[in-house]
């Protein structure tokens, strides 16, 4: 309930925050007719001639706000970190604006006027940040949507020992309003406050043990229309986040570590296929001439196709360029034994399986060109941790097999960090960090960082 109603305030403040974003354009461009005059003479076309702008500009600077998560956690006092993000946002929606721009060969939307915008949609953005927190936080105190919460701890918790109650408290912009508290033992006094109380929503916080022990009143509220929740912290799990659902006509409790969110994850789909389609037409020519190069420096196939494993164990052919010597998978096993320090992966310097060209394209990352074509066959990802070897996966401990619990990708958190100059478990660690903590908004900042990465070749072997 309190996502879902965060998700629906973000929606208005997304739209109050475009119209503020499509103010600041008309503010630049008057702006650019006042100033530019007076320094090099001229004005820009009349303003209808611009008007189709904002509704690939609003479309971008509405994504972005989707991708970053803005005004999901409003209830925070100060705006600071809402700042730093929208700026990000600003910055990116620019950008992009400008690509299409070049792409599309526009010449009359002057690159001084988008300057002019990206400075007043920033402060825009602030700006609309600001009021829609007032506005909302207004509202509720004025009683619009008011949910009145009941909150019912368990004999252990000493009366309210817990911190459920402040995070109650402190939803008052989502209207969200704690009535009472009560503990479990006082059963008779939860009753009948329901009775004669406006209660729209009972909170139980107790332990597995005390599930029994609210069966009847739990029934009870259900008669009554009032919703119930109850807090599953009596599930000692570390990584998982929760989610409810049926199956047929049984509720179910879903625990689980990597992400769910199936709007997110489709457009994570949408962003690797059109990732994919984008990156095999821009590099389809220097694939071809490395696919020469490698024919003409050594025997062999051009491409090296073996077996990786994708989500959760699946099997599937990952696609490289050739860039060792043919034959020297056989080699494998024993460079493990003589050089690996984890006995899981080797990556050592002056690899001697590794071609005179083989090794230019490792360095530049250029070998990976053919893993866009598993991109868009579904495989794999363009973010995600990178997809391991069968025989590494047996070697895993439980801790580590987590690290397939998301596709795979071509870049990841490691690969901007240090790439091979890292350990395993560190390189481990950095994936599982990915996974818990995984955002569009994530993906979007490694694939921009992943572009110095690779071009200085910081930590390539």
């Amino acid at each position: 309930m309190l996502s879902q109603r965060s998700k629906i305030l973000a929606q208005y403040l997304y739209v109050l925050s475009l119209i503020f974003v499509y103010g600041s354009f008309f503010l630049a461009f008057t702006t650019y007719n006042i100033i530019n005059p007076l320094i090099i003479g001229y004005k820009l076309y009349n303003i209808q001639d611009y008007i189709w702008f904002l509704i690939p500009a609003g479309a971008i600077f509405y994504f972005l706000l989707f991708v970053f998560g803005m005004y999901l956690n409003l209830n925070i006092k100060d705006f600071k970190s809402d700042t730093v993000k929208l700026f990000e946002i600003t910055v990116i929606a620019v950008f992009l604006i400008y690509a299409g721009l070049f792409m599309l060969k526009i010449t009359y939307i002057s690159r001084l006027l988008i300057g002019y915008f990206a400075i007043y949609s920033f402060l825009s953005l602030i700006l609309a940040d600001y009021i829609g927190r007032k506005l909302a936080k207004g509202l509720k105190r004025r009683g619009y949507s008011i949910r009145n919460i009941l909150l019912v701890t368990g004999n252990a918790n000493g009366g309210g020992n817990t911190g459920v109650k402040e995070t109650v408290k402190s939803q008052e912009y989502l209207g969200i309003k704690l009535v009472k508290e009560i503990n479990k033992s006082d059963l008779n006094g939860l009753e009948d406050f329901v009775l004669n109380n406006p209660v729209d929503e009972v909170i139980f916080d107790i332990k597995g043990n005390e599930l029994a022990d609210i069966k009847d009143i739990a029934l009870l509220l259900e008669e009554k229309g009032i919703t119930v929740k109850i807090l599953t912290n009596f599930m000692p799990l570390k990584y998982s986040k929760v989610s409810f659902e049926k199956l047929g006509g049984f509720p179910v409790l879903s625990f689980y570590t990597t992400p769910e969110d199936d709007m997110k994850l489709f457009a994570k789909r949408v962003l690797d296929i059109s990732g994919s389609i984008a990156a095999i037409i821009i590099f389809f020519m220097p694939a071809v001439i490395i696919a020469f190069l490698i024919k003409l420096t050594s025997k062999g196939t051009v491409l090296y196709k073996s077996k990786r494993v994708g989500k959760n164990g699946r099997l599937f052919t990952f696609y490289k360029f050739r860039t060792m010597y043919a034959g020297s998978d056989k080699l494998r096993d024993e460079l493990i034994q003589e050089r690996s320090k984890d006995g899981i992966e080797i990556k050592i310097k002056d690899d001697p399986r590794i071609t005179g060209i083989g090794g230019f394209l490792r360095k530049t990352s250029l070998d990976e060109l053919p893993q866009f074509y598993n991109v868009l066959r579904g495989d794999m990802s363009l973010v995600g941790p990178r997809p391991p070897m069968p025989d590494e996966v047996k070697k895993y401990s439980i801790r580590q097999r987590r690290r397939i619990s998301m596709k795979p990708g071509i870049t990841c958190l490691w690969q901007i960090s240090g790439r091979s100059g890292l350990s395993f478990s560190d390189r481990v660690e950095l994936d599982l960090k990915y996974i818990d903590n995984w955002s569009l908004k994530l993906d979007f900042v490694i694939l921009l960082k992943t572009v110095p990465a690779v071009l200085f070749a910081k930590g390539a072997l």
